[in-house]
């Protein structure tokens, strides 16, 4: 789709998954190295210990060509410019200082060459009081918003085992320069993509970085507040404890979900209970779809709900997970394994997909993860090749690139006012709840008109999740709902009627894009599958995003993105050794998953610019979990290695963790640190007063210090604990070692550097004065991305929807404002 593409990738290991996902989607990319190899090629996971090959660079270096340049020499700068003259699109993601200092900055890259992308991918952004900041993959999750209250008891909150900071943002940049080259074709001139890890990682939090200027002040991660029931599906807000159950060989993801939106689910477990006569007729006849009411008023108490948890415990304990997965199959049940690293790679859903790659690594034929969507066509997304070798295509990219003309010196036709990338795109929503919604929100960002379609006979997921403005439940007051759907028209229709389905089969000849989330096989029944929508308007791309995907043995498990994390190996990955694994917040996939089908859409919407073909693209939240742990995958493929929680503690860097600070309002307050050098070890121990850790021999290098690892733990946590979090993160920064506060709500939307981005958006709101929702994840600097209303209230557009633009007579309109197809 992206053939016509050229992109120089100047990136690191921070910058990688962008020309990953570019090259996997056609691009011709090319990766330049300095003569040692890039830093990447470090990167843990490592096949087999130090001076192996790193299966971080084998996996997100697959598919692109490779070149030697060395920047520190004018030779090797001259080379990325000439390169630069015959690309379309540079990638970096090293700081701008030492950018600047070689001539290589975006500014300077693009003079001479208006029709040049550069996406630059930094921790902090291109410019603000945090820009210089030293970071690494954990500084940058702590001043995002995932770390904070992310906690497993009264220990310090915990990140991914794996680190996923950089790599969402990659994934973003990939979108950010699909949206640039889009607007190029409107304004004929290239522009500067600006992508901060901090801030694509909001997202990552179901909405909790708003909770404080919602005015929510209990949106509590695993610690739900007495007075609220858990109403998710996912068990976002339910302590660990409840979500996690011994089976007889490992352990099931099952969170007991109640409410109208997935209370029907659990509905289904008691059933199989009943069934084994596992459980008493008392409980098995509650129905969970009305439960929060009943705890609302004391019919039921929180007595009650843990003898529904007893018999559940001891009915699951003597189950496998083979036997737990089949049931969730075959009775639609939110309970699935928790599989590792061994179950990934032996899972017979993503080989009958056709999910699997295989490269050559040190002479073995080892599978990665591959294709990360499906689309129809000969030219989806795949790899293409493996990672390069250290020069290996240096001279046959010199000789294919530097004769092309340089095209991108022809002055640019005059740029119309207000364009943005997406002008004039037309797109139907009919997603919900997080991971679909997520992709439209973009797309409006940039300039789609996008219908939302929705019902209040079932009212979305999300409109009853917190956070909530004012802390007051409702279906009109829920923050995580407006971030996801700001911007867009607002549509209540009832699919359930034909009249209804009518309306949204106009709906299907007008745009250029549909995106659904219904369950595999629903639309077909509805008549409003891909086929029969195409039919009408051969060049429709439909995205359809699910957990399993639209095929395959797992294609009708139902679920959310927890159960997406627990299939893909992520919910193991995250805690402390010696307790239960915590998981990654929430519907974890449900925030990767759009990351990828953002780009496979752009890219299919550039194609059809091209062509004029339509496409059908199933993205499975399962394989994205799977492709964002990539590394951990080919490792055990590589070497059978299992991938494992640990805690706080980093492969390559040490000390490394989360530490305690002097409380502050009666909050616990704590600070991340990562040293990722001798030389930031040393100026981490002089800040701390410590001349006698400094000094000593068998600290000097990251092997001795990791043998002393918990003494060097105990030491800083004694040093921290004694300040203000903010104040170790300035002390630190200061001295040039990688240190953030740990942010909570009110510390992100107050961010300095989140405010000198606008990152934090106020919209006018007529229930509730003014709304906040998050920004663009990327900013574009000649066609910037604008949240131009807040999300509609439930039919809040049906008017306009049906008379300007589908252009229905007023009876018409009448009849389906009076006869109840939309509601």
């Amino acid at each position: 789709m992206l053939e016509h593409l050229r992109v120089l990738d100047l990136t690191d290991e921070r910058g990688l998954m962008c020309g990953r996902l570019l090259a996997d989607l056609g691009a011709d990319v090319v990766q330049v190295e300095p003569p040692g190899g890039s830093r990447a090629r470090s990167a843990p996971p490592l096949a087999g210990g130090p001076g192996r090959p790193s299966l971080f660079w084998e996996t997100y270096a697959a598919g692109r060509r490779g070149v030697v340049a060395d920047l520190d020499t004018e030779e090797g700068r001259s080379l990325v410019r000439r390169l630069a003259d015959a690309a379309d699109v540079v990638v970096t993601s090293a700081p701008a200082a030492w950018l600047r200092e070689r001539g290589l900055d975006p500014a300077t890259l693009r003079a001479g060459r208006p029709r040049l992308v550069v996406t630059a991918i930094t921790a902090f952004g291109a410019a603000g009081p945090k820009a210089d900041y030293a970071d690494s993959d954990l500084v940058v999750w702590a001043a995002g918003g995932p770390l904070d209250p992310h906690r497993d008891g009264d220990r310090p909150p915990l990140r991914i085992s794996a680190p996923q900071a950089f790599l969402q943002a990659g994934a973003d940049a990939a979108a950010g320069t699909l949206l640039a080259v889009l607007a190029r074709t409107v304004t004929g001139e290239g522009q500067v993509v600006d992508v901060s890890a901090q801030a694509c990682l909001g997202v990552a939090t179901l909405a909790r970085v708003l909770a404080h200027a919602v005015g929510d002040d209990k949106p509590e991660w695993h610690r739900e507040p007495a007075p609220r029931s858990d109403q998710s599906g996912s068990g976002a807000a339910t302590p660990n404890a409840m979500k996690k159950w011994h089976v007889r060989d490992g352990m099931v993801e099952l969170h007991l979900s109640m409410g109208p939106a997935a209370g029907a689910f659990t509905n289904n477990l008691f059933a199989w209970l009943r069934d084994e006569g596992a459980v008493d007729e008392r409980i098995a006849s509650w129905d969970w779809r009305t439960l929060p009411g009943l705890l609302a008023d004391g019919t039921l108490t929180p007595a009650d709900l843990d003898d529904a948890r007893a018999a559940v415990r001891a009915f699951l304990k003597d189950r496998t997970k083979a036997e737990v997965l089949d049931a969730a199959l075959r009775r639609r049940l939110l309970c699935v394994p928790i599989f590792d690293m061994a179950d990934v790679a032996n899972a017979p859903h993503l080989a009958a997909r056709g999910f699997w790659s295989e490269v050559e690594i040190e002479g073995r034929r080892v599978r990665i993860p591959g294709r990360f969507a499906r689309v129809t066509g000969d030219d989806g997304p795949r790899v293409r090749r493996r990672a390069p070798r250290v020069g290996e295509h240096t001279d046959e990219v010199i000789r294919e690139w530097l004769p092309r003309e340089r095209a991108g010196r022809a002055a640019p036709p005059a740029r119309p006012q207000g364009a943005r990338a997406l002008d004039g795109l037309k797109v139907l929503d009919l997603s919900w709840v997080v991971a679909g919604p997520l992709i439209g929100r973009t797309l409006a960002d940039f300039g789609a008109r996008v219908v939302r379609a929705e019902s209040s006979t079932r009212v979305e997921t999300a409109r009853l999740m917190q956070p909530f403005y004012g802390g007051v439940p409702g279906p009109e007051n829920s923050a995580l709902f407006g971030n996801c759907n700001a911007g867009k028209l607002g549509l209540t229709v009832d699919l359930k009627r034909e009249d209804g389905r009518a309306v949204v089969r106009d709906l299907a000849r007008w745009a250029d894009v549909v995106v659904e989330s219904f369950s595999p096989g629903q639309m077909a029944r509805w008549g409003l599958d891909y086929a029969a929508l195409a039919a009408a308007n051969p060049s429709l791309i439909m995205l359809s995003t699910s957990i399993a995907g639209q095929s395959g043995p797992l294609a009708r498990l139902a679920g959310y993105g927890n159960v997406g994390s627990s299939l893909s190996g992520l919910q193991g990955l995250v805690g402390w050794e010696d307790r239960l694994p915590l998981g990654p917040f929430g519907p974890y996939t449900d925030y990767i998953g759009p990351r990828l089908a953002l780009a496979a859409l752009l890219a299919a919407v550039e194609d059809r610019r091209r062509t004029g073909r339509g496409r059908h693209i199933d993205v499975a939240q399962i394989e994205a979990g799977v492709f964002f742990l990539s590394p951990q995958v080919a490792r055990f493929g590589f070497d059978g290695t299992v991938a494992r929680r640990r805690g706080n503690r980093d492969e390559a860097f040490v000390p490394h963790g989360v530490y305690p600070c002097r409380p502050e309002d009666g909050r616990d307050r704590f600070v991340a640190i990562a040293v990722r050098t001798d030389g930031e070890w040393r100026r981490l121990a002089a800040a701390m007063g410590r001349p006698d850790l400094a000094g000593r021999d068998d600290l000097a290098t990251a092997r001795g210090r990791r043998e002393h690892e918990e003494l060097l733990d105990e030491a800083i946590a004694e040093w921290t604990s004694r300040h203000r979090a903010q104040d170790v993160e300035g002390l630190l920064q200061a001295e040039g070692v990688p240190a953030h506060m740990s942010q909570a709500s009110a510390d992100f939307v107050a961010d300095p550097q989140l405010a000198a981005r606008g990152h934090v958006v106020a919209l006018p709101h007529r229930l509730h004065g003014t709304a906040y929702v998050e920004g663009p994840r990327c900013l574009l600097s000649a066609t910037p991305g604008v949240v131009e209303r807040p999300a509609p209230t439930l039919g809040q557009d049906n008017e306009t929807v049906l008379r300007e633009i589908l252009g229905y007579p007023e009876a018409r309109v009448r009849g389906l404002l009076e006869g109840g197809a939309l509601r």
